[in-house]
């Protein structure tokens, strides 16, 4: 399970602090994880599949995929969600786009998604053509 615990964390091109911040453990912990030291706990495991979407099976034998796989709808939930974390780059950025937009009056919002669904359109053709 060592090995599985470096490589999903690697496959995640995280650190070891990063990782471990994400889980709310100590870096140290990790570390332990991943040179056998220790060997986590079955909470911690399915905190590991939960936070990071990683097949349980896969975690625990090595059997099957690293990573469940995501329905579209979820995926799409997954990435604003991830957006919207505060140490994302984008974070104030995005909350910035929200705020404004939400103080425009309804004609401007109106106009602002007929502007939006028109690009999206254009966009799509482009890439057929």
């Amino acid at each position: 399970m060592k090995e599985r615990i470096k490589d999903l964390r690697n496959s995640l091109k995280m650190t070891q602090q990063k990782f471990a911040d994400r889980l709310g453990l100590k870096r140290q912990t990790i570390a332990a994880y991943e040179i056998g030291n220790i060997v986590p706990s079955d909470s911690t495991l399915l905190l590991i599949c939960k936070e990071f979407n990683v097949n349980e099976k896969w975690l625990r034998s090595g059997t099957g995929e690293m990573f469940k796989t995501i329905p579209a709808e979820d995926e799409t939930a997954a990435i604003v969600s991830n957006l919207l974390e505060e140490e994302n780059a984008f974070y104030d950025i995005i909350k910035s786009i929200m705020k404004t937009f939400d103080q425009l009056d309804p004609t401007s919002q109106d106009a602002l998604i007929s502007f939006s669904e028109q690009l999206l359109h254009n966009l799509k053709t482009k890439k057929e053509d």
